[in-house]
């Protein structure tokens, strides 16, 4: 263990974080649909069709669950809090969508093994929870996958903004002190510094690697993010 369980703090703030956006529509984020939709020169990637089944962990408001149901997908997800489920199962209804969302965590999937075609992890494989690794959660992703399933997933680079005066741990995840959200404090993150590393610490599970790197300054938010799409081996 490296401290408490930080786990109660980061519900409730997440919680109150989402019943703060009460408006039903939605917009997905562009790692996203570029990936999704669209075809690049390093992107080796079987785009999924209509009736798969995928996986949106960490779905949030709900922003990229809508854009999978809009592809005909059949969608599951998994959060933290049931508030939040509760909370994304009305937006969705409002936007006339349905899907099996459930409460769950990065290294505990309330679904069978072998059963998902695809999981869309944007912006949360890399939360782990007290006495858990960014390894555990992986494998966690992996037991879910198919065969040659594919996880598209956003990790974020050591130099983000999230990472200002973190303090680094001995498994390589740190632990946060300056969210300005507020959302993060107290919780331990995984970052990288490059591309090599990102893949080395996928490989037990995943191959057929495609990676992209953003460099976004928002307004003084400096976010630095991995995308990587890989396969089970």
């Amino acid at each position: 263990m490296f401290m408490d369980d930080q786990r109660p703090n980061i519900d409730t703030s997440y919680e109150r974080f989402y019943a703060d956006r009460p408006g039903s529509k939605v917009y997905p984020t562009e790692f996203v649909v570029r990936t999704f939709l669209a075809s690049y020169p390093r992107l080796r990637f079987k785009k999924p069709v209509a009736g798969n089944l995928i996986l949106d962990v960490g779905f949030g408001d709900g922003r990229n669950t809508a854009f999978l149901c809009d592809q005909g997908l059949a969608v599951s997800g998994i959060e933290i809090t049931q508030g939040i489920v509760d909370q994304t199962l009305k937006r969705l209804a409002k936007l006339g969508h349905a899907a099996d969302l459930r409460v769950g965590r990065n290294s505990q999937i309330p679904f069978v093994s072998d059963h998902f075609d695809y999981i869309l992890a944007c912006h949360c494989c890399y939360y782990c929870d007290d006495g858990d690794s960014f390894a555990d959660n992986l494998t966690e992703y992996a037991r879910v996958l198919k065969p040659g399933g594919y996880l598209v997933a956003s990790v974020p680079c050591k130099t983000s903004y999230i990472f200002r005066e973190a303090v680094e741990l001995p498994d390589g995840s740190l632990r946060i002190t300056a969210d300005p959200y507020g959302n993060r404090n107290g919780y331990r993150l995984h970052a990288f510094s490059e591309i090599q590393e990102l893949e080395e610490y996928f490989a037990p599970h995943f191959s057929n690697f495609s990676f992209g790197f953003a460099d976004n300054d928002f307004y003084g938010i400096s976010e630095r993010v991995f995308w990587v799409v890989c396969e089970k081996v």
